[in-house]
């Protein structure tokens, strides 16, 4: 991803990737909606920055081994790695667009 606030490296839009919108809802959005365990929000694009300057690997080993407060796959084992993958592409893409969202409403 660029810092730039524009999906790189083949990210969807949130809107064509129902299945990592699914698995997010279930496995992440408990923490990554309110920022419990400091976890980045995903209405707070600042808090994303310093993720995204890792880039999309960088993001994905942190989804995948997990990092800091949060387990491997957000905690479940159960999900495959295509999965958290798609998910983390839907976290991304969602916190880019209410990015834009937030900026065309000033």
């Amino acid at each position: 991803w660029m810092v730039s606030r524009v999906p790189m490296d083949g990210v969807a839009t949130a809107a064509s990737r129902p299945n990592g919108r699914d698995v997010f809802l279930q496995n992440c959005a408990k923490c990554h909606v309110n920022g419990v365990a400091q976890a980045p929000r995903v209405s707070n694009h600042a808090e994303w920055e310093p993720r995204l300057q890792n880039g999309r690997q960088g993001l994905l080993n942190s989804v995948l081994r997990g990092k800091g407060g949060m387990p491997p796959k957000g905690g479940n084992a159960s999900i495959t790695d295509e999965q958290a993958i798609a998910a983390t592409d839907y976290i991304v893409s969602r916190v880019i667009e209410l990015d834009h969202e937030a900026q065309a409403a000033q």
